[in-house]
């Protein structure tokens, strides 16, 4: 007679442990569900940001994506630069010489004054893709760079050092100046017409953000080192991918 009453005993926590097996595997589901991934962390749209015509969503990056993709990196001393373009450039005290196709010459002064006259030449590259040197120009609390036509002499000035796209039709230039202001704190971008010259598409100027250098990563998605200001107004770096919205 007590065979009965132990069989439902049994069968009441057989039961039990079936419902909290099921409870058990639910909640590891959900929280497995609700676990975010650094893949997932990353691509979380933190902005966007419209370039040429096209609108960009903003997602974290890291070093080791910025850094895959190549650019180019000037010497710091002029003297390595124009000696590895030393046919062409060469430098007379003050005076920076460029040899155009030509075969006449581009000259660059400095100007030694301590005014906002000032500025210094400084020798940086010479890109074949579009055939242009890059001087940079530092000047009485600003700066800029200078692109040099090698075939006819004319200049345009960029706010940063050209990062050419793929296709080598356009580049970008950009330039971060978050607490002084005294430069463009944003970026710029041209396209190269048939016999290369640069003509200025876009020019934007940020306000929280500025990308310190923009590169494209492939012919659509570009990667940037950003500065950004934080509420309490302290500036911080990141890195970031640039991603066409749908």
């Amino acid at each position: 007679m007590y065979i009965l009453p132990m069989m439902r005993i049994a069968i009441a926590f057989c039961a039990l442990y079936l419902v909290s097996c099921q409870q058990s595997s639910k909640t590891e589901e959900g929280t497995k569900d609700s676990t975010v991934t650094d893949t997932d962390a990353a691509a979380v749209i933190i902005d966007t940001v419209t370039i040429g015509h096209q609108l960009y969503n903003i997602t974290t990056s890291t070093a080791a994506e910025f850094q895959q993709v190549p650019e180019f990196l000037a010497d710091t001393s002029e003297a390595v630069n124009i000696l590895r373009d030393s046919m062409r450039v060469r430098r007379a005290g003050d005076s920076l010489i460029l040899t155009l196709a030509n075969g006449l010459q581009k000259v660059m002064v400095n100007n030694n004054n301590h005014t906002e006259e000032y500025t210094q030449y400084t020798y940086q590259a010479y890109l074949p893709a579009i055939e242009h040197w890059v001087v940079f120009n530092a000047g009485y609390e600003w700066h800029s760079y200078e692109l040099v036509n090698a075939r006819n002499g004319e200049m345009t000035r960029t706010i940063g050092f050209p990062e050419l796209s793929p296709d080598k039709r356009f580049f970008i230039c950009s330039n971060t100046d978050l607490m002084a202001a005294f430069t463009l704190n944003g970026f710029q971008l041209f396209q190269l017409t048939p016999d290369l010259n640069p003509v200025l598409l876009q020019e934007r100027e940020l306000v929280n953000w500025g990308p310190a250098t923009i590169k494209w990563k492939d012919a659509t998605n570009l990667v940037a080192l950003q500065h950004y200001l934080d509420a309490q107004s302290n500036e911080h770096e990141r890195f970031i991918r640039l991603t066409p919205a749908p």
